[in-house]
């Protein structure tokens, strides 16, 4: 799994079986649609070789001569089957197949979910021990461990404490959406100029009130620049060195053509177009 962020926050409710997983996710996202949020979720099925299609029926036979997606549309719901399995997906590609969320929640998917910084993680838990050994694996922000049994702080009771634990997911998301927003507004491209090194850390650290926008060296230099470049309308940043070496480079080849002198203050634009 990558080590970009997510395009949404996203949540997994991870543990081994019987440990409380589904309740969990029933009740936080019953409470969470209750309060305005659009929720996705997705669960990974533990068995080897399960399809969701069965052989012989007419959408199986579109698959096995092909077709891939398969949709499948009745009068209550419309279902999408990619044959595509754990092993040809993660969790970003994951992530494509959802129109619009504000957030998703998964169920399961440990071992691509507990190395991911990414990812906010509610544990459920079955002992002590299991607690232990999640404890030491878990990577990133652990919003909560729980259980079903009755095992004292600082493992929340599922039945008590579903409250608690939809507060915790809320300000999660919350926190998340707002540094992603943050993100958005910087160049993304982890260039180590600033004391943050990486985009990622910068924005929680403005979104944490420690920095300011500027004190990406990209924006602050931007008024700067000679040379702007713009794809599809988004602006791609660059620094001081690569502006020049765009500004230099263009003027360069435009002063070879009949009729063009060149002069060094000049204001260009060139347009690529691909419509034919």
């Amino acid at each position: 799994m990558g080590e970009r962020p997510t395009r949404i926050p996203v949540i997994a409710v991870i543990g081994y079986k019987e440990s409380g997983k589904t309740t969990v996710i029933e009740g936080l996202t019953s409470r969470l649609t209750e309060r305005g949020y659009s929720v996705a979720t997705a669960k990974h099925i533990d068995q080897k070789g399960f399809r969701i299609d069965k052989e012989g029926k007419d959408t199986w036979r579109h698959a096995a001569s092909g077709a891939n997606p398969v949709i499948a549309v009745s009068d209550v719901e419309t279902a999408v089957i990619h044959r595509r399995g754990l092993g040809a997906l993660n969790l970003r590609s994951l992530l494509g197949l959802i129109p619009k969320a504000d957030l998703l929640i998964l169920e399961g998917f440990s071992k691509i979910v507990l190395g991911d910084k990414h990812i906010g993680k509610i544990v459920c838990v079955r002992t002590l021990r299991e607690y232990e050994d999640f404890r030491r694996r878990i990577r990133g922000e652990a919003l909560a461990f729980c259980s079903l049994e009755t095992l004292g702080e600082p493992i929340l009771s599922v039945k008590e404490n579903l409250s608690t634990l939809t507060e915790r997911a809320i300000e999660y998301v919350e926190r998340r959406k707002s540094i992603l927003e943050i993100l958005d507004s910087l160049p993304n491209l982890d260039c180590g100029k600033c004391q943050y090194r990486r985009c990622e850390r910068l924005a929680e650290a403005i979104h944490d009130g420690r920095a300011k926008l500027d004190d990406c060296v990209l924006i602050k230099v931007r008024p700067k620049l000679k040379t702007r470049i713009t794809l599809n309308g988004v602006e791609v940043h660059i620094n001081p060195f690569i502006s020049e070496i765009v500004r230099r480079s263009v003027l360069g080849m435009i002063s070879t053509l009949k009729g063009v002198e060149i002069r060094g203050d000049e204001t260009l634009q060139i347009e690529i177009s691909q419509k034919k």
